[in-house]
């Protein structure tokens, strides 16, 4: 007779528990959907304003949710921006993975990663269909201002779309394209150039100037001040 202790059922968890897990499953699900309501509503809310020029309220109705609803996963509205900015990050990402993976030199590959970086950031919502780097580009004030009084948060939200560009940079040190003595100060040195200068060059820039401006800033990231 073969031994329960031994048996492949006595490695799995009591009904009981399973029942639970099921449960706190189904309940977890239901609770993603609902928050993934107010985040698709706030993004819509988002590019059709260009701005944060919205509340809570304006939010709730538009997810066809309740306010209660919104308090039990939001603490306010900046909570509620910053997984916005952390959920359009993400996809931002992907999109960039996308466009990277279809390019063999490291180099090249950097160049382009940068270069998408800077024309998203710099974009204005209105000029171009909804898409993840658009909503990222009109949190800019937001994040700027949240920078000065929870690093922290932005750091962590962010932290996607850096990693992305430390795998693409490290790939380029070890084909020996570029010289990194620190990955994360190099790459958190070339993000954080990017990024606000673009958000900076958005207010004063015309449109059809993005890509020079974009190559400009490439080859000053590349090549520094020095010229040899």
């Amino acid at each position: 007779m073969t031994d329960i202790s031994d048996s492949a059922a006595s490695e799995l968890p009591p009904l009981r528990s399973q029942a639970v897990d099921r449960s706190l499953d189904g309940a977890r699900a239901r609770a993603e959907q609902r928050v993934q309501r107010f985040l698709d509503a706030t993004t819509e809310l988002i590019v059709e304003k260009g701005g944060l020029d919205f509340t809570v309220q304006d939010v709730v109705e538009r997810s066809t949710q309740s306010l209660r609803s919104f308090y039990q996963f939001f603490d306010g509205k900046q909570h509620l921006l910053l997984a916005v900015y952390e959920d359009a990050i993400r996809a931002t990402v992907a999109e960039i993975e996308v466009i990277a993976e279809r390019i063999d030199d490291p180099l090249e590959r950097l160049r382009t990663t940068i270069v998408t970086i800077y024309e998203w950031s710099e974009r204005e919502p209105s000029s171009a269909a909804p898409s993840p780097h658009l909503t990222v580009r009109s949190m800019a004030a937001f994040i700027f201002e949240l920078m000065a009084t929870d690093r922290d948060a932005v750091v962590v939200a962010t932290e996607p779309l850096f990693t992305h560009l430390l795998d693409v940079l490290q790939h380029a040190a070890d084909a020996g394209a570029v010289k990194v003595d620190n990955l994360r100060a190099e790459g958190a040195f070339l993000m954080q150039t990017t990024m606000f200068n673009a958000f900076g060059t958005a207010l004063i820039g015309d449109a059809a100037g993005r890509r020079a401006r974009a190559d400009a800033m490439w080859d000053r990231l590349l090549h520094g001040l020095a010229r040899g």
